[in-house]
């Protein structure tokens, strides 16, 4: 089973795995109204590898995160040039988003995340500024205190978009800190759907999926 929100694996009968579960049960309304991931992050596979190699400390300036990076970046602009009218009708916006936001890192990480400058060059939108509240608590789950949003976003639809979905909580918490502060529509797109092949649901998962669809890429392809 695939999990109507994340595209991950969902136990049978269900619609939601737990983590999305969980969260609708926290939030609710004030999740976000679409959730695209573009690819599945299969531990050991490319696009996780990227995903772990563009942001990297150790590797900060050398080619390998440049070009895990430049990777990362095409595979964006592509998604939202072919796919994004689709999530912004999933969404519910009338015409695309007016606003981007980037999900902050949960681990303190000093200086400008490499992903907002990732986004910045391919999305050409007016930035919404987030911020960790001061000693905030990213618990299990969504947590709308987690983050704080810097600009006015009142009627306004946000993209936000996240580099990894593990569980969820970082990305629907921004778009629940958002909702609260006024944003309209939020529509969510993650480059990479993480997922851990050791894992036996996920490895049962991964190989219906392959089945269905035997490329070299494996996609979630909701949207």
């Amino acid at each position: 089973m695939v999990c109507r929100t994340c595209r991950g694996p969902a136990e049978a009968g269900f619609a939601r795995c737990y983590q999305c579960e969980l969260a609708l049960s926290q939030a609710g309304g004030l999740l976000a109204d679409a959730v695209a991931p573009i690819g599945y992050a299969v531990r050991g596979g490319r696009l996780a590898g990227d995903l772990h190699r563009y942001k990297s400390d150790r590797l900060a300036g050398t080619p390998e995160a440049a070009a895990a990076a430049a990777r990362l970046r095409e595979m964006l602009a592509a998604f939202l040039a072919g796919r994004g009218h689709r999530v912004w009708r999933a969404a519910g916006m009338q015409a695309g988003p007016s606003a981007v936001a980037v999900v902050p890192s949960g681990q303190g990480r000093p200086g400008v995340h490499p992903l907002a400058g990732l986004v910045r060059s391919c999305v050409d939108l007016p930035p919404v500024r987030l911020a960790i509240a001061p000693e905030a608590i990213h618990a299990r789950g969504v947590n709308a205190g987690w983050v704080r949003v810097g600009d006015p976003v009142t009627g306004a639809d946000v993209l936000v978009v996240d580099d990894t979905w593990v569980s969820g909580g970082s990305a629907q918490s921004v778009a629940a800190a958002l909702r609260l502060a006024g944003a309209r529509r939020v529509a969510v797109v993650v480059l990479g759907r993480y997922l851990n092949p050791a894992d036996p649901r996920a490895a049962a998962f991964l190989e219906a999926v392959r089945r269905a669809d035997d490329r070299s890429s494996v996609r979630p392809g909701r949207y």
